[in-house]
């Protein structure tokens, strides 16, 4: 008999990042070319089964709006977050820069430190990257977080990000 687990978790980061295309990658299987801006936030959920732990997750994903006026609204929908996506676009160093205040931002609005993954995202833009790997695995290595590269352009390790995330929540839980 499988174990369920339900978790909110919440997209993080700067606006235009890829939070809202990776969100629908991962629950729909879908990439639109032209995204509307997050107003606030967006909310999906997708079952999925991790084998290797005999485990069965319902998430609950809360799409933030990145842009920095949001901020009073999105502290409201950060609420029961068990963990997070802290995602930067590789060819725009400074939303690598920022993930540093988007971590703080989740954690003083939770009161709590909660698992994070951080997503170095659009690498399928190869000839206009600025933010190394090393650079990506550093940062995450050095806050104890996941590191995961993807493209939700292609799909490439969009699953990947999420289970990770999952398997770390589901560790952290059995914890407490």
């Amino acid at each position: 008999m499988s174990t369920e687990y339900r978790f909110k978790i919440v997209m993080l980061g700067e606006g235009a990042v890829g939070k809202t295309a990776m969100t629908l990658r991962f629950t729909q299987n879908y990439f639109e070319t032209d995204y509307k801006r997050t107003i606030g936030t967006d909310f999906s959920v997708k079952r999925l089964k991790i084998p290797e732990y005999d485990t069965d997750v319902t998430l609950q994903i809360w799409d933030l709006a990145g842009q920095p006026r949001f901020e009073s609204v999105r502290q409201g929908f950060y609420r029961g977050a068990r963990g997070g996506l802290l995602l930067y676009d590789v060819t725009r160093r400074r939303t690598f820069i920022s993930l540093e205040n988007w971590k703080e931002e989740t954690f003083r609005s939770l009161d709590r430190e909660i698992p994070l993954a951080v997503v170095a995202n659009k690498i399928d833009l190869v000839e206009s990257r600025v933010v190394t790997p090393e650079e990506g695995q550093e940062y995450a290595r050095e806050h104890n977080h996941l590191y995961v590269e993807c493209s939700a352009l292609t799909g490439h390790n969009v699953e990947d990000a999420y289970v990770d995330l999952c398997k770390r929540m589901i560790d952290e839980s059995k914890k407490s």
